[in-house]
């Protein structure tokens, strides 16, 4: 699937997943994001000229990720030397999601 930023800066190619998942986490609350997950290897990410910006909440075991441009989040990405890396693509920036795709409420309020 291909998806982008509001003003374009930031695109992403990733496959079409089988499940997005919606955390109410504080931070995903905040970004009202739809997590797809996938191996670094399947998602291609190019960014304009605007460049990105990124934010590690406390932890610092995980880089959200937005477009420097119009601030869309775009997704974020385990920091290198991670066992089992994860890119985690906002699947909001897509139009529409594709038919069967289905919606997983994480509660990760607490965390």
């Amino acid at each position: 699937m291909e998806l982008q930023c509001d003003c374009g800066n930031v695109r992403l190619t990733a496959p079409e997943p089988a499940q997005v998942t919606c955390c109410n986490c504080g931070i995903c609350r905040r970004y009202m994001a739809l997590w797809g997950y996938f191996h670094p290897d399947e998602v291609k990410i190019v960014t304009g000229a605007a460049g990105r910006a990124s934010y590690q909440r406390g932890d610092r075991e995980i880089e959200f990720l937005r477009c420097a441009a119009c601030g869309c989040v775009t997704h974020y990405q385990t920091l290198a030397g991670d066992p089992d890396p994860i890119v985690a693509v906002n699947f909001r920036l897509a139009e529409t999601l594709p038919p069967g795709v289905t919606t997983r409420d994480a509660d990760n309020a607490t965390r």
